[in-house]
C-alpha cells in the first residue's frame, strides 16, 4: 500500500552508458577552508592540480586526524554520456558539502565551523551533477565529530534514473521485511489487548515494530521514493532505540520468567534512556545523532547480556531459549557487523540487518506460538477428560434404531443420487456420441487440410526451383552485359586511336600541299626564265609548263583527299559518341538487370521462407491428424467406460433396494425391543 502512492518515472534507457566506479584518484586536505568574499569556500575556487592535496585510498579514512572535525575530499569524475548525471555515495559521516566549478552543487546536514554539525541522512546520498563536471574533480567539505568521517561505503556515477532504480532494488528486501514486522507488531498489540500474557505480547509488539521502523528508514526508499531522508533517519534511530527494550522485557517474561528478576530490572534502566533518547530524535534530530555514540555503548553491552542469558537457559535444557538461540544469535551476528563501521574499527559492507531482525522475529513468534500451542493442549485435555466421564454406550434397541433411520436416509439419499447420475450419464454419453461424430467430421477436414497442404508444398518448392533458375539467369545475362559493355569501350577506344591516324594523316595532305604550291612557284620561275632565253628556253619553259600542270592536280588531289579525311574524321567522332552512348546504356541496363537480380533474389528469400512456412504448416496438420485420430480413439474408450458406468449405477440401485429392505427390518427389531423394554419396566440409563 505504501509502494501503491509513489511517484513514478520512466525514462528510455535503450543504449544508455551503466554507471562506472569513481575510485582513482582520490586527495584529501585537513581543516577547513578560508571563506572567499562571496561567502564561497577558497579551496572550492582553485585549480585542480592546486599545491596542498595529499593521495588518499578510496572509501578510506585519510591518515593524521588529530583533533580535526572538517576534511576535504577530491574526487575525480569519470567521462560518460549520462543524462542527469549524478554521483552515488553510499555512506557519509556526518555532514557534508558538495562542490563543482566553484559552485555549491549539493549539501546534506548542516555544517558549523564553530560548532556540532547537524546530520540529516543516515543511508546513501545522490549527488546531482553538472554535465560539464563530469571528466573533471568535484570538492567534498565534510564534517564530523564522530570516530568516524569521509566516505565509507561505495562511490560512482551514473544516470539519476539508473541509480534511483538500483538503490530501490536494493531495499525493496528491508523495506519489505519492515512492513511485515510492523504488521507483526500490530497483530501482537491487538492480542495483548485481548488476552492475559499481555506483558510477554506487549514487548513483541515493541520488538517488532522497532525492528520494523528501523528496516524502513535504512531501506533508503523514503528519500528514493518519497524524498524524505530526515524521516528515514528518524524512523531508524526511533527503532534502533525499540529493539534492546522490547528483547530484554520479551526474555524476562519467557526464557526467564520468576527466575531471572535482575533481567527485568535490567530491562526497566534501559527503558528509561531509550525513551529519552525516542522523544530527542522527534524534537531536535541533531541532538540525538551527536547522543548516538552513548546508544551504542550500553546496546551493544545489553544485547551480549541478553545472548549469554538466553545461552545459559538453553544449556539449562528452557524450550524458548533453545528457539531464541538461532534467531538471537543472527541478529547480534549482523548487528555488530553494522556497527563496527559507525565506530570505525572495520570497513563498511552491504547490510544484511533485515535478515537478522526477520530471523529474530520468528524466533519470538515462535515462542509465542508454542506457548499458545501449549494451552490449546492444555484446554483440549480438559475437554477430552469431561467427554470421557461420559457414558460411552447407549441402549442397543435405541442405538439400532437411530441406526436404522440413519441408514434409511442414507439409503434414500443413495437411490436419489442413483438415479440422478443415471440421468446425468445418460446425458454424458449423449454428448460423447455427439462429440464423436464432430471429432470424425474434424478427422476428415484435416485429411483434405493435409492434402491441400502437401499440394501446396509441392507447388511452392516449384516456385522456390524456378526462383533459383531466374537467379542463375540473370547472373549470366549479368556476365553477358558486362562482357558486352567492356567490348563497346575497347570499340570506342580504337575508333578515337583511327580518328588520330587519321588526323596524322590529313598533316602529311598539308604537307604535300606545301610542295605542290612549292612545286608550282619553282614552275612559274621556270617559266619566266624560259621566256628570257628565247628559243632556247622553249624546251625548258614546256618542261615547267608541265610541272606547273602536275603542281595543280596535285593540290586539287590533296584539297580531295582533305575532304575526304575531314568526313571520315567526322564519322569516326560520331561513331565514338555513339559507342560512349551504347557504353551508357548498357550500363543502364546492366544496373537494371542488377537490380532484378536483387528483387529476383529477395523473391527467392520469400518463396524460401514461404517454403518453409509451408512445411512446418503441413506438418502441424500432420500432427493435428494424428491428434484428432487419437482423441477418437479417447472418446470411443470413453463412451465404453460410461457404458460400464451406467450399469454399474443400476447394480449400485439394486444393492441400495436390498439395503432399504434391510434397514427397515432394522428398524421394526429396534421398535420391538424398546416396546418389550418398556413393557418390563426397563428403563435406558440417560445419556450423560
Amino acid at each position: 500500500m505504501l509502494l501503491a502512492f509513489t511517484s513514478t518515472a520512466r525514462a528510455d534507457t535503450a543504449g544508455a552508458q551503466v554507471a562506472r566506479p569513481a575510485l582513482d584518484g582520490w586527495r584529501f586536505r585537513w581543516g577547513d577552508s578560508p571563506q572567499g568574499t562571496d561567502g564561497t569556500p577558497t579551496w572550492a575556487t582553485e585549480p585542480e592540480d592546486a599545491p596542498g592535496w595529499q593521495d588518499v585510498g578510496a572509501l578510506k579514512e585519510p591518515p593524521g586526524r588529530g583533533t580535526n572535525t572538517f576534511l576535504w575530499l577530491s574526487i575525480p569524475l569519470p567521462q560518460g554520456a549520462w543524462l542527469e548525471p549524478a554521483l552515488f555515495l553510499g555512506n557519509v559521516a556526518n555532514a557534508f558539502e558538495v562542490y563543482s566549478g566553484g559552485q555549491r552543487v549539493y549539501v546534506s546536514g548542516g555544517l558549523s565551523p564553530t560548532g556540532q554539525e547537524t546530520m540529516e541522512n543516515m543511508v546513501w546520498h545522490l549527488v546531482p551533477l553538472p554535465p560539464a563536471s563530469l571528466g573533471h574533480r568535484v570538492l567534498l567539505r565534510i564534517q564530523a565529530h564522530g570516530p568516524a568521517i569521509g566516505i565509507t561505503r561505495d562511490a560512482k556515477v551514473g544516470s539519476r534514473q539508473e541509480l534511483l532504480a538500483e538503490v530501490t532494488r536494493m531495499g525493496l528486501a528491508p523495506f519489505v521485511l519492515g512492513t511485515v514486522l510492523l504488521s507483526v507488531g500490530a497483530v501482537a498489540l491487538g492480542a495483548a489487548l485481548l488476552r492475559r500474557q499481555w506483558r510477554m505480547l506487549v514487548a513483541l509488539a515493541v520488538f517488532s515494530a522497532g525492528s520494523g521502523a528501523l528496516l524502513l528508514g535504512s531501506s533508503g526508499l523514503l528519500p528514493a521514493l518519497w524524498g524524505q531522508p530526515a524521516t528515514g533517519s528518524i524512523l531508524t534511530l526511533l527503532g534502533s532505540y525499540a529493539i534492546l527494550p522490547g528483547l530484554a522485557w520479551f526474555i524476562s517474561d519467557t526464557v526467564g520468567a520468576d527466575k531471572l528478576r535482575w533481567l527485568r530490572r535490567g530491562a526497566a534502566v534501559v527503558t528509561v534512556p531509550a525513551i529519552i533518547q525516542a522523544v530527542l530524535v522527534v524534537v531536535d534530530l541533531a541532538d540525538a545523532w551527536r547522543l548516538l555514540p552513548l546508544f551504542v555503548l550500553y546496546s551493544l553491552p545489553g544485547l551480549l547480556i541478553c545472548v549469554g542469558v538466553v545461552v545459559v537457559q538453553a544449556w539449562k535444557g528452557d524450550k524458548d531459549a533453545r528457539i531464541f538461540v538461532a534467531g538471537l544469535g543472527i541478529l547480534t551476528f549482523v548487528l555488530l557487523l553494522s556497527t563496527l563501521p559507525m565506530l570505525g574499527l572495520m570497513e563498511a559492507t552491504d547490510s544484511e540487518v533485515h535478515w537478522g531482525f526477520f530471523a529474530l522475529t520468528l524466533s519470538l513468534v515462535a515462542i509465542v506460538a508454542r506457548r499458545s500451542a501449549e494451552v490449546v493442549r492444555a484446554l483440549a485435555e480438559y475437554s477430552h477428560q469431561l467427554d470421557a466421564r461420559r457414558k460411552d454406550v447407549h441402549l442397543l434397541a435405541e442405538g439400532m434404531g437411530r441406526g436404522a433411520d440413519e441408514l434409511a436416509a442414507v439409503v434414500q439419499q443413495l437411490q436419489a443420487s442413483s438415479e440422478e447420475q443415471t440421468v446425468g450419464i445418460s446425458r454424458q454419453a449423449a454428448a460423447l456420441r455427439e462429440l464423436e461424430q464432430t471429432v470424425e467430421e474434424i478427422r476428415q477436414g484435416s485429411h483434405v487440410t493435409s492434402e491441400k497442404a502437401r499440394l501446396l508444398a509441392a507447388s511452392a518448392e516449384s516456385a522456390e526451383a524456378v526462383g533459383r533458375e531466374g537467379a542463375a539467369a540473370l547472373e549470366r545475362t549479368l556476365t553477358d552485359l558486362a562482357a558486352i559493355r567492356t567490348e563497346v569501350s575497347e570499340m570506342a577506344a580504337r575508333i578515337l586511336a583511327l580518328d588520330e591516324r587519321t588526323r596524322e594523316v590529313s598533316s602529311i595532305v598539308d604537307d604535300v600541299k606545301t610542295l605542290a604550291d612549292q612545286s608550282n612557284m619553282l614552275a612559274i620561275n621556270a617559266a619566266i626564265e624560259a621566256v628570257r632565253n628565247g628559243d632556247s628556253g622553249k624546251g625548258f619553259g614546256v618542261v615547267a609548263k608541265e610541272m606547273r600542270r602536275l603542281a595543280d592536280q596535285s593540290i586539287r588531289a590533296t584539297e580531295r583527299i582533305r575532304d575526304v579525311l575531314d568526313g571520315v574524321s567526322m564519322s569516326m567522332r560520331e561513331a565514338a559518341q555513339t559507342s560512349e552512348q551504347g557504353e551508357a546504356r548498357v550500363q543502364v541496363s546492366l544496373d537494371a538487370v542488377r537490380n532484378s537480380g536483387a528483387q529476383l533474389q529477395k523473391l527467392a528469400s520469400i518463396i524460401g521462407d514461404t517454403s518453409g512456412s509451408v512445411r512446418q504448416i503441413t506438418q502441424a496438420v500432420a500432427q493435428q491428424d494424428s491428434g484428432t485420430h487419437q482423441i477418437a480413439q479417447a472418446i470411443q474408450e470413453l463412451s465404453g467406460q460410461m457404458q460400464r458406468t451406467l450399469q454399474a449405477v443400476e447394480e449400485t440401485r439394486t444393492v441400495t433396494q436390498s439395503v432399504q429392505t434391510l434397514a427397515e427390518v432394522m428398524s421394526s427389531a429396534a421398535s420391538n425391543a424398546l416396546r418389550s423394554g418398556k413393557l418390563d419396566g426397563q428403563q435406558p440409563p440417560p445419556a450423560t
